[in-house]
């Protein structure tokens, strides 16, 4: 007859013969073994039969059911196969179990349960900002050039360009003036404004003589 012998955490030793289809493995005590060590679950896993094979099924455990090692949620046992239910060690056996000296002899190492390992954190880098930039002002075109207003203190000297359009002005003024007289000139006298001024500014003054008469007082 299969039996699973359990290796209790107080060096003590359990045989438990399969003699019912399923067998209950956990800390409740409504259980078929009862374990009392922490790392097993209140109902951790059963060894069910089906025909003429044995299978261990895990019951959502805290710390899981393993096979030789490796954790399983159900796997088919084979003689021979070690068990653990948290830190509780068994072995199956498919026929009678080997005597107690054989057993206490074959007792395996304890596996401590996995726990997870919290790695170092990576190491922040730093990141230096880059170095700030100059803004390069892009060169400015012809046309926005020329529209463009001058910045204050950069206004031209218009200083003597006053003076300047002040004589253009009056020239003007006084060529409009003249031209006007010509016009005038020209309808109302039928001559040359011009050439009958120039005349009269070179024509000669006739000169006055004054004598004065012996005797008189």
């Amino acid at each position: 007859m299969a039996a699973v012998v359990f290796y209790m955490e107080d060096d003590s030793t359990k045989v438990q013969r399969l003699e019912t289809e399923s067998m209950a493995v956990g800390r409740h005590p409504e259980n078929d073994v009862i374990l009392t060590c922490p790392s097993s679950s209140s109902r951790h896993a059963v060894i069910k039969q089906s025909d003429d094979d044995f299978y261990v099924q895990d019951l959502g455990s805290s710390n899981g059911t393993r096979v030789n090692g490796a954790e399983v949620e159900e796997a088919k046992l084979k003689d021979g196969d070690r068990i653990g239910f948290g830190d509780v060690q068994a072995i199956f056996y498919a026929g009678e179990p080997p005597s107690m000296d054989q057993i206490r002899a074959k007792a395996p190492a304890s596996e401590p349960v996995r726990k997870a390992v919290s790695l170092p954190a990576p190491e922040r880098q730093i990141i230096e900002p880059p170095p700030p930039q100059k803004a390069v002002r892009a060169p400015m075109s012809p046309v926005r050039r020329a529209y463009s207003r001058s910045a204050p203190g950069e206004y031209p000297d218009t200083t003597g360009s006053g003076c300047m359009t002040a004589a253009i002005v009056i020239g003007l003024f006084v060529c409009a003036f003249i031209v006007g007289l010509s016009l005038r000139h020209m309808k109302e006298m039928n001559g040359n404004f011009i050439t009958d001024f120039m005349g009269k500014l070179f024509e000669k003054v006739p000169t006055i003589k004054v004598e004065r008469q012996e005797g008189a007082k």
